[in-house]
């Protein structure tokens, strides 16, 4: 039940975001309750990635993973702190991109070796390697599809000699090579299916696929439009709330499983 309840927490956490921010539409409360919905879910990750740091030894593959992701949330959270009124003058540009592109870094790497963590245990897939091909091509297709074109903007912002879109090209092509990762983490859920260790695949894989749509809502809606609907912070929200579930279900299994 608590592996259940945890998997529900992210969808309705967003459905009460998309209420309320849907009641602000138009008014003064609309931004600062974005920015500070954006803080609560990026330490709400921080939390589970470091339980499920905290549930493996040292030297361990996945402790090590977790920690890549444990990285990546506190550098995305460092930048965006710096993004606020009060800091925002003194941070400096680049300080604020160095801390975007470190974060992207960092989250790729633990993605990385999240999914790969099927060889180390010797799990065998579904479909075995001609599965992961099949599902990982897919899975490229729908990547490059959805964030494809803003890395081809962004590049050619850069080339062009626009400084200030190296961070977002850096995002949107480790984005693409995350949701590439797609399928080792979707096949390990599936063969762990019915397992306790099924969790934490699963919403990680829910994670990634959230931040899929929240790179589709962003290629739809004008992010700085003043007033507009915040459709791509239901996403992000979605994704990291879904990492923070991930972590605690991390844990949980583990220590389940300890019990025993």
């Amino acid at each position: 039940m608590r592996f259940r309840w945890l998997a529900l927490f992210p969808l309705l956490y967003a459905a009460a975001f998309a209420a309320i921010a849907w009641g602000l539409l138009g008014s003064e409360a609309l931004t600062p309750f974005v920015r500070g919905q954006l803080i609560l879910v990026r330490v709400l990750a921080l939390v589970g990635c470091l339980a499920a740091v905290s549930a493996f030894d040292r030297g361990d593959h996945l402790r090590r993973a977790w920690l890549a992701l444990a990285a990546a949330t506190l550098l995305v959270l460092a930048r965006d702190l710096l993004r606020l009124p009060p800091f925002e003058l003194a941070s400096g540009t680049l300080v604020v991109s160095a801390l975007g592109v470190l974060s992207n870094l960092a989250l790729l790497a633990g993605v990385w070796l999240l999914a790969r963590s099927w060889r180390i245990a010797a799990i065998e897939l579904p479909g075995g390697r001609s599965g992961v091909l099949v599902v990982g091509l897919a899975a490229a297709v729908l990547a490059l599809a959805v964030a494809g074109p803003s890395a081809w903007r962004q590049w050619q912002a850069v080339a062009a000699g626009d400084a200030s879109a190296v961070i977002l090209l850096v995002s949107a092509v480790v984005d693409i090579l995350s949701l590439c990762l797609l399928a080792p983490l979707l096949l390990t859920a599936v063969a762990l299916r019915g397992g306790l260790f099924a969790w934490p695949w699963a919403l990680v894989t829910a994670s990634m696929f959230s931040w899929l749509l929240y790179d589709a809502a962003a290629g739809l809606t004008a992010a700085s439009a003043a007033g507009a609907y915040p459709l791509t912070d239901v996403f992000r929200g979605l994704a990291e709330n879904f990492l923070f579930a991930a972590g605690l279900a991390q844990r949980y299994a583990v220590e389940k499983v300890r019990r025993l």
